[in-house]
């Protein structure tokens, strides 16, 4: 049990980072630039195979204290119509929240477009001039069927990254001409052309052709390799137009990456895209471990950055003129409406440093301000209030941190907020005497909050959320099972404790074994592949048909024997590869019992281990084994999916990689002298003779079957060479040439009749 709390309780500047040294920021009430639409980001379900929860939804979209306040929702326009529906819930929430819900395409369906190229593996698309009017339509159905449910579109992109690859790119000549061809049709207002880096030569032309301008409601612009000092565009503010930030990221490489530090990286820019007369920003992704919610459901420090504009600078407010006069490594923006000011401090220093602050014009109404705090060890804090006497007061900013100042700070929490304390029980062990799983509650009960309530229970396991409730029960295999526990007080302050649940077994055994290492009828091809368990695994011919029922010929059932010490409960798995839906699944017999389906296997176009279940009863099956010895049967179905391994265990743990090392079967892990080229064996596979040629004498030559049961036995007269007859069932051998010199060698061989 680990806690960990980002405490509310102020830090005195001066322990921060050494001097404080008083700079002015100058503020102008009344210089008014551009109208602020809001802040957000995007969720694309298809992309991650990860929805956003109903709790990840409250912590983007609503605005207490603990939530973020998110103004925007991006969403992507599938070619398939099908899949519109897969974001509208969040859509829908979002909206009804009173956020801006905005939409961008990839690709146009597929018969409108041709291949125009490849770009490192990546294929470019063109859309063709004979669709633009189709092209135009089928933005407009994805406009009438958001309208539909409930969630009208603020605006509508024509393309994401034209002057990109991995999807259908444009020229500027090209969006030109669709947009006073089709513009005009489209039934949303329209944001183009979101090129991927604010490039000028793509988007002058759209701005300098009066039709195309016309058509254009919001130029959108994504910054991806453009510097800070390029985010300006004077011509875009001539042709009044918003400028529209609508996709970013920052620490996509490695989780690691995602630092305080990066945090700060990532407040300059969305201050520097506001100080660029931007209204809007969009982070690329909400719910990512480099977005502003991590998989496991928590508010992330690039979160808690974008909170400090989108909290307070709310949909409608407008920025006005601040100054930092010389200070270094600050940057400042400010916003107003007729009530309400806010003003954003980003401090990248190492050094807490202390602020005058001079706001011209303001009206004698404004008497005080709330400041709030991010850093290292702050995650919105609110650090009291800031009494103003005649448009100025002084304040410190802590060390790498982020600051709002604002009149309206009933959406943070409040000042002097004791964080709550996180308990998720004690750390554990269990005995599983059965090896098919324990069934464990979680609770976080007795979590308490000293001076408030806790509003938000969040657990998390391996890194992504499984929870929102104060407690849950679930069933934990062998193993050992991390669990994270966060709360959230009514103040929005956070704190966490792990719990490690350890799930041991009582039971010991452990088989395994090779597929190939049995009789082969003549339904089974034997395939070398180096990615299989001792080198080979076991297919159905393709010639053979699936089969509603197992073979009645005893020779074409692959048959295993093997010996239980510990009577009980087992699970039986097989690692298999079925690449569809099709070709998945195999006739299973345990001793003599009745004949079960093993269906629905994984697909997958990798070695996969599934546990063998009957197809009514997936992923629980168990079988009930006396001490002794007990058959496998096994009798093909389907004739794509292979068979590689069987392993055999009442432990509860499931198998990983190629598995453990296989009895009853030669391998490379069991032999002690391996043939090192002084014989060859061939042909391999064979019929019904072979030819051994070596550079020793040969004195004995033994051929061993799977189970290691002698099957032949000759004697050489000292030949190097020797030809032999041999009548032996389909299957894997092992060949043991023993030389003059008492020298033995080892190799396989495969009788495939």
């Amino acid at each position: 049990m680990k806690k960990v709390i980002f405490s509310l309780i102020g830090i005195i500047p001066l322990l921060l980072g050494g001097r404080i040294d008083a700079q002015q920021i100058s503020v102008y009430f009344d210089s008014i630039y551009q109208i602020i639409r809001g802040f957000g980001g995007i969720h694309i379900t298809s992309w991650t195979g990860r929805e956003l929860t109903p709790d990840m939804m409250e912590k983007a979209f609503d605005n207490d204290p603990g939530e973020m306040g998110l103004s925007i929702f991006r969403m992507q326009i599938s070619e398939d119509t099908m899949a519109w529906k897969n974001e509208l819930s969040i859509a829908r929430y979002a909206r009804s929240k009173g956020a801006i819900v905005f939409a961008s395409p990839w690709n146009p369906p597929s018969y409108m477009r041709k291949v125009k190229g490849t770009y490192n593996n990546e294929t470019d698309y063109e859309l063709l001039e004979e669709y633009y009017d189709d092209y135009a339509q089928h933005l407009n159905k994805f406009i009438s069927f958001m309208a539909d449910s409930g969630v009208p579109l603020y605006a509508i992109s024509i393309q994401n990254e034209p002057d990109w690859h991995g999807w259908t790119t444009w020229t500027s000549q090209a969006m030109i001409k669709f947009l006073k061809e089709q513009g005009h049709l489209i039934q949303a207002p329209i944001i183009a052309p979101e090129s991927y880096g604010f490039s000028r030569s793509f988007i002058d032309p759209l701005l300098n052709d009066s039709l195309a301008n016309a058509r254009i409601a919001i130029l959108g612009t994504h910054i991806y390799g453009t510097p800070i000092s390029n985010y300006s565009y004077p011509l875009a503010v001539q042709k009044g137009k918003e400028i529209w930030m609508t996709e970013h990221l920052l620490g996509s490489d490695k989780p690691e990456s995602n630092t305080w530090a990066l945090a700060m990286v990532f407040a300059n820019e969305v201050n520097a895209c506001m100080q660029a007369n931007m209204s809007a920003y969009v982070y690329w992704y909400i719910r990512r471990f480099y977005g502003l919610i991590d998989d496991a459901g928590n508010i992330t420090d690039k979160g808690y950055v974008l909170s400090h504009f989108s909290k307070f600078i709310r949909p409608g407010f407008r920025r006005i003129l601040s100054k930092s006069n010389n200070l270094n490594k600050v940057s400042t923006t400010a916003f107003r409406t007729d009530s309400s000011l806010v003003i954003v401090v980003v401090n990248t220093n190492t050094n807490a440093v202390a602020i005058n602050f001079n706001i011209a014009g303001l009206p004698s109404s404004f008497d005080s301000l709330v400041q709030f705090t991010s850093s290292a060890t702050k995650k919105m804090q609110n650090d009291g209030i800031i009494q103003i006497h005649q448009g100025q007061f002084t304040a410190t900013v802590d060390a790498m941190s982020i600051t709002t100042f604002t009149t309206h700070s009933g959406k943070g929490g409040r000042y002097g907020n004791l964080p709550p304390i996180a308990i998720a029980g004690n750390d554990t062990t269990i005995l599983d005497t059965v090896g098919s799983g324990v069934f464990v509650n979680i609770s976080a009960l007795k979590s308490y909050d000293i001076d408030g309530v806790i509003s938000k229970f969040n657990w998390a396991r391996n890194g992504y959320q499984i929870s929102n409730e104060a407690e849950l029960t679930l069933k934990l295999n062998i193993g050992t099972h991390t669990f994270l526990l966060s709360i959230t007080d009514n103040d929005g302050s956070t704190s966490f404790d792990t719990l490690v649940v350890t799930i041991k077994s009582n039971k010991t055994t452990q088989l395994w074994l090779e597929a190939e290492c049995t009789a082969l009828g003549d339904q089974w091809d034997l395939i070398s592949d180096d990615l299989a368990s001792n080198g080979y695994y076991l297919m159905v011919n393709p010639a053979y048909e699936s089969t509603d029922s197992s073979a009645t010929d005893m020779s074409q059932l692959l048959q295993y024997k093997f010996n239980i010490t510990e009577k009980g409960k087992y699970k039986i798995w097989g690692r298999v590869l079925a690449p569809t839906p099709n070709d998945d699944s195999f006739w299973v017999r345990v001793d003599d019992g009745d004949w079960m389906v093993w269906d629905n296997i994984p697909n997958s176009s990798s070695w996969a281990w599934d546990d063998v279940h009957h197809q009514s009863n997936a992923n629980d099956t168990l079988f009930f084994f006396d001490v002794g010895e007990h058959t496998l049967t096994v009798s093909y179905r389907e004739n794509g999916v292979a068979i590689d391994k069987w392993y055999i265990t009442n432990t509860g743990k499931k198998p990983s990689g190629k598995g453990g090392v296989a009895e009853g079967c030669y391998n490379g892990n069991n032999i002690a002298t391996l043939n090192e080229g002084r014989y060859a064996i061939f042909p391999n596979p064979a019929r019904n003779e072979i030819w051994i040629q070596g550079n020793d004498p040969i004195e004995k030559i033994c051929i061993y079957n799977s189970s290691g049961a002698l099957v032949y036995r000759g004697i050489s007269v000292g030949q190097m060479n020797e030809h032999l007859q041999i009548s032996l069932p389909n299957g894997l051998y092992m060949v043991q040439v023993i030389s003059v010199g008492g020298k033995s060698y080892f190799e396989k061989l495969i009788i495939r009749r």
